[in-house]
C-alpha cells in the first residue's frame, strides 16, 4: 500500500474521541447509572492515499471507533473532522455530500446486503445518489462488478446465490458506486476462508492504486493488517496504546500488549513453534469496559507492571521514528518527547 507523508493535512481525523453507551438505568428516574466506554480519548488521522490499520482484541472498541468516524454513530465526546471540516455534530442534511466521499464495508457481507434485492439493484443505489440512471446505470453496474472480479452477467442474481467472498466483493462494489475518497473496512475478511482473504486483500490493494483511495482497515488479525497498512494503531479497552508505521510496529513493538498480539500470530518457524524465541502471550482476559482497571488498563495482564502502572494512566509518548506508545516501561527504548 502507498505511504503517506507525515506533513500532509489529514483527510479524516479524530481528536479526543469518546463513545459511551448506557448499560443500566436508575429505577427512580430512568437515568443512566453506569456506562460502557467503548472509545476513550482517541486521537488519530488518516491521510490521503494511506491505509491506517486499527487492531486489537474483540471488544476493544475498534468498530465503535469506525462507526463514529463515518458518523453512523454520534460521538459522546471529542471531534471528527473531514478535510478540515468539523462533522461531529453535523445534521443528516449536512452529512449528505460527505457520505458520498466516506463509505463503509461491513464485517458480515451476508447481513449487510438486502436479501430481497438483486445485485444490480444493490450496486445501483449509489449510482442513483450520483444522479446516474437508465442505461448508463446498467453499464456502470456491470463495470463495477467487473472491477471487483465478479461476472457482470450476474446482475440479476440475489446475494444468497454468491459465496461469502463474492458477497464481500458486492459490498465493495456498492461502496465504490458513489466514487468515495475514504473507505472504512470493518473486519472485511474475518468471516472469509484464508485463501479468499488473500484475494480480497489483493483486490483492495489494486483498487487503492487505481483510484487513490484511503482506507481505515479495522481487524483483529495482525497478520492480515501487516500486509495492507502503512501505519497501525493498536487499541486496548477503548484506548490507543501504540501507533506507528507498520514496519515499526512489527519490527520494534514498544507496548507489551502489542508484543503479546504479535506473539499470538501463528508461525511456520519450527523453532518458534516449539516455544523457543517466543515472547510470552498476555495471560487472562481484557478488563471490564464498564469499570476499567485504574492506571494502565493493561497492567493486570502485564509482566512488566509496577506500582506506577497500577495507579497512573500512561500518556501516549513519542519515541524515535514517530513511534507513539502509552507505557510506563516500553520495550527497550528511551522517550524523546511526549
Amino acid at each position: 500500500m502507498s505511504a503517506a507523508g507525515a506533513d500532509r493535512v489529514p483527510l479524516l481525523a479524530a481528536s479526543g474521541l469518546q463513545q459511551r453507551f448506557p448499560v443500566t438505568r436508575s429505577l427512580l428516574f430512568g437515568r443512566p447509572s453506569s456506562y460502557l466506554t467503548a472509545v476513550d480519548d482517541v486521537s488519530l488521522a488518516l491521510h490521503e492515499g494511506e491505509t491506517l490499520g486499527v487492531v486489537g482484541e474483540s471488544g476493544c472498541g475498534k468498530t465503535s471507533l469506525a462507526r463514529c468516524l463515518v458518523r453512523l454513530a454520534r460521538p459522546t465526546g471529542g471531534t471528527v473532522h473531514y478535510r478540515g471540516q468539523d462533522i461531529t455534530h453535523a445534521s443528516a442534511r449536512q452529512l449528505r455530500p460527505i457520505r458520498a466521499e466516506i463509505q463503509m464495508v461491513f464485517q458480515d457481507p451476508e447481513a449487510s446486503l438486502n436479501p430481497r434485492q438483486r445485485v444490480g439493484q444493490i450496486v445501483a443505489t449509489g449510482l442513483r445518489l450520483r444522479g446516474v440512471g437508465g442505461s448508463a446505470a446498467d453499464r456502470e453496474v456491470r463495470n463495477l462488478l467487473a472491477q471487483v472480479g465478479l461476472n457482470p452477467e450476474h446482475v440479476n442474481r440475489f446475494p444468497h446465490e454468491f459465496s461469502g467472498g463474492q458477497r464481500q466483493r458486492i459490498g465493495i462494489a456498492r461502496a465504490l458506486a458513489v466514487q468515495p475518497k475514504v473507505i472504512v473496512l470493518d473486519e472485511p475478511v474475518s468471516a472469509l476462508d484464508v485463501s479468499i482473504q488473500a484475494q480480497v486483500v489483493n483486490l483492495l490493494d489494486d483498487l487503492q492504486q487505481e483510484q487513490g483511495l484511503s482506507y481505515l482497515f479495522v481487524a483483529h488479525d495482525l497478520a492480515v493488517v501487516r500486509h495492507v497498512s502503512d501505519r497501525i494503531a493498536v487499541m486496548y479497552l477503548g484506548q490507543i496504546v501504540e501507533l506507528a508505521a507498520a514496519d515499526e510496529v512489527y519490527g520494534r513493538p514498544l507496548h507489551p500488549y502489542t508484543a503479546a498480539l504479535l506473539a499470538a500470530i501463528p508461525s511456520t518457524d519450527p523453532a518458534r513453534r516449539r516455544g523457543r524465541h517466543r515472547p510470552a502471550v498476555a495471560p487472562g482476559e481484557p478488563g471490564n469496559p464498564i469499570s476499567p482497571p485504574p492506571g494502565c488498563r493493561f497492567h493486570p495482564r502485564c509482566g512488566r507492571a509496577t506500582d506506577v502502572c497500577r495507579t497512573t494512566q500512561p500518556p501516549l509518548v513519542a519515541y524515535s521514528g514517530g513511534h507513539l506508545a502509552a507505557c510506563h516501561h516500553p520495550l527497550g527504548v528511551e522517550s524523546v518527547g511526549s
